[in-house]
């Protein structure tokens, strides 16, 4: 067992979530996850900040009950801001007060007024009595928020029984950070009703949703939150319709992680949160996030498969079983839990040195490929395999293993007397390693070893050093030999992909070749 520090630093980067699971594998494991050195790591650079500006003095006698209080929501900066923790990644969420929010002539009594309203977190929140002109505005500087993440901005508000005039027109909501602005409309009502909309030249309708809290929610716009530090701005306003409007009530403005930018796995775990939860977990916006970019053209280009699906979730759930696609000569698939791709490469898209001549190699169809034919080796004394894919065609940011799928015939000869050479070239990157055609466990090995381990030195000698890998059984039924792996950054270039024997010199056959599977790597 690892020292308890080392385990406190290995757990400091993963997540919050991953220690608190971590501490309910043993009593070693769960001292170390409670370690301050974890917590630390977990909480926000300017947590003393927080915790001085806090309205109720935060008691704690560890970083991990810190985070635990910050989780929850503290009032800070005067009861005008709450300030949240995400609780399974620590990232940092905002409500702005109604009171940081510029309202237009908030202040003057015959259109606006402030109360206290029992089911608020805040003192005050305005509530509209009668204008023409509504127009609300917040903003809040990146630097207070987790960098490199993905943020959606909401309104939070109630809307009144006897409110009118606030759906006669959409009302246009804006979010603006540095350069970049997206704008959109909404109808603030209730229900499902739908309505027609202005002619405002805008993309896309927003709607009004409910909160767990009781609250109702308009989304303004999602934004990354990126390294530079920079001001965000939010606005609604409905000043084109020149009616009167009344019974609109704020509570504030709301900034926070978004699900669709989590992964799959966390939105099938949300949904089984709450009804609400279950029925954003389960909508168009989240699933299309998941789904890869060129998700078209691979449902177009899939073999003898009708998609039938009614939602984007259920499109998610079709492609992470295999496809085939491209005539039937690759097979795609994502990964449930991350949506990643993979691709399988048949051996018909693959560089097999004289597969076309019958004296060396046969192609034959075998029940158990999911590809129409697989390439056996007959007899040759040089034995190449290649194969390649353009890294566009991966998940970005990713990394990657690259996999020889095979089977050993009983009557197999030649394969390893001397180590096959493996290599993964992208752009002007290249790794290479070697590998045995044999199992792990495998009996004639060791009596080989026995009687010939001077002749196989020296048949090694002539090869690369490296790890001399060997296959092992996948749960398919067929055998795998890695390649080697890469990182699939954010450019577009070939990854090339080789298995080679050409310096024993010796005949070798038996060796049936399904293709290489490209998949992302833990």
């Amino acid at each position: 067992m690892l020292p308890k520090d080392c385990l406190s630093i290995i757990l400091s980067l993963t997540s919050p979530e991953d220690a608190l699971r971590a501490s309910l594998v043993s009593s070693c494991f769960r001292s170390a996850s409670d370690s301050d050195l974890v917590w630390e790591r977990f909480l926000p650079s300017d947590y003393a900040e927080i915790v001085s500006n806090s309205v109720t003095p935060l008691m704690f006698c560890s970083k991990k009950e810190l985070f635990q209080c910050l989780s929850d929501s503290v009032l800070i900066d005067g009861g005008n801001k709450v300030f949240k923790l995400e609780k399974s990644s620590g990232k940092i969420c905002y409500i702005l007060s109604a009171k940081e929010l510029s309202i237009t002539w908030s202040s003057n009594p015959l259109y606006w007024s402030w109360i206290s309203m029992a089911e608020s977190r805040f003192c005050r929140v305005a509530v509209l009595r009668t204008t023409d002109w509504l127009e609300i505005g917040g903003k809040i500087r990146t630097k207070m928020l987790t960098p490199d993440t993905t943020y959606g901005a909401y309104l939070i508000m109630k809307i009144s029984e006897r409110a009118y005039g606030l759906d006669s027109m959409a009302s246009e909501i804006t979010l603006e950070v540095g350069n970049q602005v997206c704008s959109s409309n909404v109808f603030l009502q209730h229900g499902e009703d739908s309505k027609e909309m202005g002619n405002l030249g805008n993309e896309k309708e927003g709607s009004v949703r409910e909160r767990e809290d009781g609250w109702m929610e308009v989304e303004l716009g999602e934004f990354y939150s990126g390294e530079k530090d920079e001001q965000v701005k939010i606005s609604l306003m409905e000043v084109k319709g020149c009616h009167l409007k009344g019974g609109l009530l704020i509570e504030g403005s709301c900034v926070a992680v978004i699900l669709s930018l989590t992964s799959p796995s966390d939105a099938c775990k949300s949904s089984s949160v709450s009804t609400v939860f279950g029925s954003a977990a389960d909508s168009d916006l989240v699933w299309d996030k998941f789904l890869p970019s060129d998700y078209h053209e691979i449902v177009s280009k899939a073999c003898n498969t009708t998609f039938l699906f009614a939602s984007k979730k259920q499109l998610y759930h079709l492609l992470c079983n295999p496809v085939l696609i491209a005539d039937g000569k690759m097979s795609f698939k994502l990964d449930r839990p991350s949506g990643r791709k993979s691709y399988i490469l048949s051996a018909r898209q693959l560089s097999i040195r004289s597969s076309n001549d019958p004296m060396s190699w046969t192609w034959k169809s075998i029940p158990e490929s999911r590809f129409s034919d697989v390439a056996e080796l007959i007899s040759s004394s040089r034995l190449e395999i290649n194969g390649n894919i353009k890294s566009k065609k991966l998940s970005p940011n990713t990394k990657y293993g690259a996999y020889l799928l095979l089977k050993i015939t009983e009557r197999a000869y030649g394969l390893d007397l001397i180590p096959s050479e493996t290599s993964i070239e992208i752009g002007n990157q290249s790794f290479k390693n070697t590998a045995y055609l044999r199992c792990q466990d495998d009996k004639k090995h060791r009596l080989e070893n026995l009687f010939y381990s001077n002749r196989k030195q020296m048949m090694k000698s002539r090869v690369v050093k490296g790890d001399d890998r060997v296959m092992s059984r996948r749960e398919d039924g067929w055998m795998e030999m890695e390649l080697g792996e890469f990182f699939n950054g954010e450019s577009d270039e070939e990854v090339k992909m080789s298995l080679m024997e050409i310096k024993g010199h010796q005949l070798k056959g038996g060796v049936i070749v399904e293709g290489i599977e490209i998949r992302p790597k833990a």
